[in-house]
């Protein structure tokens, strides 16, 4: 028996009703065993379309509404967010992804030791049809406990297997508030910064099995490469002792450097950039053949699509 009141489950929203929706109802649907849920859709939108769709539909449900008004940055929701978080556990969801039915009942059990402070699980990828999703996003056999700084930012690079995604955590919220977020570097990239962040104060476990779907569409914040933040993560990720000169490394730079290729050139026309498209394209050039030549690459791809 779970001895726990209530697992607080916030979805943050932004102008995305209908995804929005679709993350409600899988919340609503959860088989909780012995343990209360609680609901909050924290809408964070520029336009009225959330609030509609709240009024509408969820007037009478058990589902609470906070409108932000004005609309903030993405950290700066996420920040209030924590700062109002009120529960021991909690969950910080997307409006654009779906819990899987039996994810708090599942999870919850993996929280349960004083020295963790937060349990990610894997997911299933899917583009319109959730019945359709069927690649994981990491392919873990058993628990992951990262301890270290370092090891788990490892996970992040290329070649590691794939990694837990992010708004499928469930955090210890005391743990959680002791996160400094005026320390969090990386832009965009700062919800790894903070993940690594937690384990000053608790162990992080991944766990096997796919407890949410995520969900791939075109507004996807990593659709958009951005350089600076980009540098910004492995920055500090250099700073917490992953080796800089490693393949994995190379690889992670590699990738997102024929990602900004590739976005230059449907953005811009070349001769813009003209001498910035020629260095980097000399740099894909170079590290082509390098990487080539390197049993690392042929080991990741056998990892990332092997069965």
């Amino acid at each position: 028996t779970l001895m726990i009141d209530t697992v607080q489950i916030v979805i943050l929203s932004r102008d995305r009703p209908v995804f929005l929706k679709e993350a409600i109802n899988s919340a609503l649907l959860q088989n909780k065993a012995m343990v209360k849920i609680k609901i909050i859709v924290s809408d964070n939108s520029e336009k009225n379309d959330v609030f509609d769709l709240m009024k509408e539909c969820y007037l009478k449900k058990r589902v609470e509404y906070v409108r932000r008004s004005p609309p903030v940055s993405a950290k700066e929701h996420f920040q209030v967010v924590i700062s109002e978080l009120n529960t021991k556990y909690a969950v910080l969801f997307h409006d654009d992804d779906i819990l899987h039915p039996d994810y708090i009942k599942k999870i919850i059990p993996f929280l349960l030791s004083d020295n963790i402070s937060a349990v990610g699980c894997n997911a299933f990828l899917f583009n319109n049809d959730v019945s359709d999703s069927v690649k994981e996003m990491h392919k873990c056999k058993v628990v992951q406990r990262f301890a270290t700084e370092k090891e788990f930012l490892e996970r992040y690079l290329i070649g590691s297997g794939g990694i837990a995604p992010y708004p499928g955590y469930i955090y210890n919220t005391k743990l959680l508030k002791r996160v400094s977020f005026d320390l969090l570097t990386g832009g965009k990239h700062s919800d790894v910064v903070l993940l690594s962040s937690l384990l000053n104060h608790g162990l992080i476990l991944w766990i096997p099995e796919s407890l949410m779907f995520y969900r791939i569409h075109n507004s996807n914040d990593s659709a958009i490469e951005n350089i600076a933040n980009r540098i910004s993560l492995l920055r500090y990720m250099f700073s917490k002792g992953v080796d800089k000169a490693s393949y994995p490394v190379l690889l992670y730079k590699y990738v997102f450097w024929l990602k900004w290729m590739h976005q230059q050139q449907g953005l811009f026309p070349i001769n813009i950039l003209k001498w910035r498209y020629r260095i980097v394209a000399k740099y894909i050039f170079y590290k082509t053949i390098k990487i080539l030549f390197s049993l690392f690459f042929w080991k990741a791809i056998m990892r990332r699509y092997g069965k």
